[in-house]
């Protein structure tokens, strides 16, 4: 340990009554605040603010959009890309409807076992902050679903069971991806977990923290590890006014 090391350590444990001084003097230096009129810092925080919009939406626009619009298949009219640009992994083949709402701080994964791994996102999707995709064959999202911060789904178990065959990195076995698929108007509760092969039908809410690891029916609330229907729900939105809805 170097002396000054030492001396730092000493400070934190207060060894002398000198080391307390410096520690007590750097607590109120780290603490040192100077008058905040509001006359002053209200005008200041609002044109803080106006410049991170328009810098994010610079980025937005002319940064971010377009270069995922060029990562896509396909890509709908009215995709708003919001907070950054999201973490894309691997050759994912990207089918984006119109209207999406994507968090920028979401990680979209491909695998490596079957060529051209596919992400499907319906019609005004929304993707929240945190979310993670793992794709190995494919994962469809219907129309109008909604993905909390957090969730994470995926078609795949991420490493093969043999240990051996996890120390050489070998892919998962082609028999253990199992298509996932979420129908219109789902709703994934924050930090929930979709496991492969999973189908949950349209409607459905699936409650925070909940893991479904098997296939859910239309119209319930869902809540649990595994997640188990515990009432019913309404009739989705009419279809018609779904087709005209814009994403806010």
């Amino acid at each position: 340990m170097s002396q000054l090391d030492q001396f730092i350590l000493d400070v934190k444990r207060k060894k002398t009554p000198l080391h307390a001084s410096i520690y007590t003097f750097g607590q109120r230096v780290m603490r040192a605040e100077i008058p905040a009129p509001r006359a002053v810092f209200k005008p200041m925080r609002r044109a803080y603010e106006t410049q991170l919009a328009v810098s994010d939406f610079t980025r937005r626009v002319f940064l971010h959009q377009p270069m995922f619009r060029a990562a896509c298949e396909s890509c709908g009219p009215d995709l708003l890309l919001y907070g950054g640009f999201p973490y894309l992994y691997g050759d994912l083949r990207l089918r984006i409807g119109a209207g999406c709402k994507i968090n920028g701080r979401t990680s979209l994964v491909a695998g490596k076992v079957f060529d051209a791994p596919t992400l499907e996102l319906g019609d005004y999707t929304s993707v929240g902050f945190g979310v993670v995709i793992s794709v190995s064959k494919r994962v469809t999202l219907g129309r109008h679903v909604r993905l909390a911060d957090g969730v994470f789904i995926t078609d795949n178990p991420g490493h093969p069971l043999d240990a051996a065959k996890r120390r050489n990195h070998e892919p998962v076995e082609p028999e253990s991806v199992k298509p996932v698929v979420l129908e219109d108007d789902v709703w994934l509760g924050t930090r929930a977990i979709v496991l492969p092969g999973v189908r949950i039908g349209a409607g459905t809410v699936v409650g925070a923290g909940s893991v479904v690891s098997r296939d859910l029916p239309a119209l319930v609330l869902a809540v649990g590890s595994p997640a188990r229907p515990v009432r019913s729900l309404t009739q989705p939105v009419d279809r018609d006014l779904a087709r005209r809805e814009v994403m806010p």
